[in-house]
This record gives C-alpha cells, structure tokens and sequence, in this order.
C-alpha cells in the first residue's frame, strides 16, 4: 500500500495495516473509537481516508455489550 493513500494523514503503511488490522478485529464502534484515539484520529478521518473500514464499524454493535460476553 502506498503512504500517499493514507491523504492527509501522517501513518507509515505498518501504521495503516496496524489500524486496519486492530479495526477488521474490534467487536463494537466503543472498541473502535478507542483504537482511533490511540491513533489520534477522528471518526471524519476514518471514514475520509478509510472507508473501507467505515463500512465495517457500521456493521458493529453500538457498545461493549456483545453477545457472549461474560
């Protein structure tokens, strides 16, 4: 993946695989949002410079009550 495609933002490509990685595993948006303030970026910055993974934090419950969980 070529740096250029990150706009804006500051991430090296490990960075960026790191962030898609953390986000392809979250089990809730409140999961996400942590990982995106890890990161110092923002809910706009997600879905601007990576709305391939928007796509899969809408499909994700609202917070950390998910099913199964003790």
């Amino acid at each position: 993946m070529d740096e250029d495609d990150c706009g804006f933002l500051l991430l090296s490509a490990r960075e960026v695989s790191a962030l898609g990685l953390s986000i392809g595993t979250a089990k809730s948006k409140a999961e996400v949002l942590r990982i995106l303030q890890a990161y110092g970026l923002s809910e706009e910055d997600l879905e601007k410079s990576f709305p391939y993974l928007m796509k899969a934090v809408r499909d994700l419950p609202a917070d950390d009550e998910v099913e199964g969980a003790p």
